[in-house]
């Protein structure tokens, strides 16, 4: 017991110091008070409901993110454990992000370095406050944390299994964030030849399940609701955000999410006819208002890099304390400029290692292509906070260790096990 302990001490600690930031950061906001549901919490609901009463799909919501969130309802719970086992594996996600991280790192700088980065998570408030929401970003981050780490091994040991095992995390993620698709695809090209060579492996059956799933998912869409897609969530959300940005800037008026009319009109057709009345505008946009798509384009990703987390604003001082309003406003500008300067970090990094570890080391190309993606994509929307480029910031933290562990000035201090 005393070695078992020895051995993982650095992973409890990690574990232990999670806990304390979360414990502190609920004291202060009053987290487990707070009652407030979103309309996205509301969807992954309606989704765990749909898949296990109904054995069916939801128009915006994949059937992983609905089996996951669901799991207590085969033991009979209301609506409300749902909630409080979406905090629990929020929770494990979370924590299990940074015991991942510690496990990259280890391998190639000192254990006790390693430590510091891989709690460096735990201070980044965005992602805390999202424990305590039905959201995919902290299940997300776990799966694509833990993908890259198989990779990791992979080009470490050339074990076939540990890239089959990856590239079906990346697949599966899809199916937690819709968004997460073309990324997926494009990995899954790029490995093409190895997969391949290897189809007859006894571990291709780990790809082999998430495209199962995936066909599942597209499948039932087209039966259920008229499309094969994997969500109707794409087209709104260009639509009503980014495309009627771009209206808003070409009539010179203010957009505004909430009155919307562009978006009541979309939600009053069917599914189908929003995919192709939201592709049509997007194509429409492009042909004739091009400029202002773009303006809009970058003006969401400006929004998205620089905002506070947006769940802080609608806390409520239920216990009445006289110091909630000075903690929940100095939180809440932490956490603005905990996205501004890791997005910055993000845009800095990512492009470096896309530009020198396409050949040296390309496992930090795929880290930092993932991060670019996510800061692409988020162009799309707006209105959200930090929380487009929350998933990051775990992963440029690993660049960031990788890249100091690597300048002449901080080299001795990581001290690297191996090259």
């Amino acid at each position: 017991m005393k070695s078992f302990l020895l051995k993982y001490k650095y992973h409890f600690i990690v574990i232990f110091v999670g806990l304390c930031c979360i414990e502190v950061l609920n004291f202060l906001l009053q987290l487990n008070k707070q009652t407030l549901v979103y309309p996205d919490c509301s969807n992954y609901l309606e989704s765990a409901q749909n898949l296990y009463f109904k054995f069916s799909g939801h128009y915006y919501r994949p059937i992983l993110m609905a089996f996951i969130t669901g799991i207590p309802y085969l033991f009979g719970s209301s609506d409300a454990g749902i909630f409080q086992w979406s905090f629990v594996v929020n929770v494990f996600c979370w924590l299990g992000t940074s015991v991942i991280l510690f496990e990259i790192l280890k391998n190639s700088i000192k254990e006790k370095v390693a430590f510091w980065f891989a709690i460096l998570p735990f201070f980044i408030l965005g992602n805390i406050i999202l424990n305590y929401h039905l959201l995919t970003e902290n299940i997300f981050v776990f799966f694509i944390m833990f993908a890259f780490y198989l990779l990791f091994q992979y080009y470490k040991t050339s074990k076939f299994w540990y890239l089959s095992l990856s590239l079906s995390l990346l697949l599966s993620s899809m199916l937690i964030k819709p968004g997460a698709k073309f990324f997926g695809i494009i990995i899954l090209l790029f490995f093409a030849k190895e997969i391949l060579k290897n189809y007859k492996q006894k571990s291709m059956i780990f790809l082999y399940g998430s495209l199962l799933m995936i066909t599942i998912q597209v499948v039932g869409m087209k039966v259920q609701f008229g499309d094969f897609t994997i969500s109707y969530i794409d087209g709104v959300t260009y639509h009503n955000y980014i495309c009627s940005k771009a209206e808003c800037f070409k009539s010179g008026t203010e957009y505004d999410q909430i009155n919307n009319s562009r978006a009541e009109n979309l939600f009053s057709l069917d599914f189908t006819d929003q995919k192709k009345v939201a592709f049509e505008d997007l194509k429409h946009q492009v042909q004739t208002n091009f400029q202002n798509l773009v303006k809009a384009y970058f003006s969401d990703v400006i929004e998205n890099s620089k905002t506070g987390n947006a769940c802080i604003e609608d806390l409520k001082n239920y216990e009445n304390k006289t110091d909630f309003p000075f903690w929940k406003k100095l939180i809440f500008n932490f956490s603005k400029w905990q996205n501004r300067i890791f997005t910055l970090l993000a845009i800095l990094l990512s492009t470096l290692f896309l530009y020198t570890n396409f050949r040296k080391e390309r496992k930090f190309f795929f880290v930092a292509l993932f991060i670019t993606y996510i800061i692409v994509l988020s162009g799309i929307s707006c209105g959200q906070g930090d929380r487009f480029h929350l998933v990051t910031f775990p992963f440029v933290i690993l660049l960031l260790a990788k890249f100091l562990s690597e300048t002449k000035r901080f080299k001795p201090f990581f001290e690297p096990l191996q090259k």
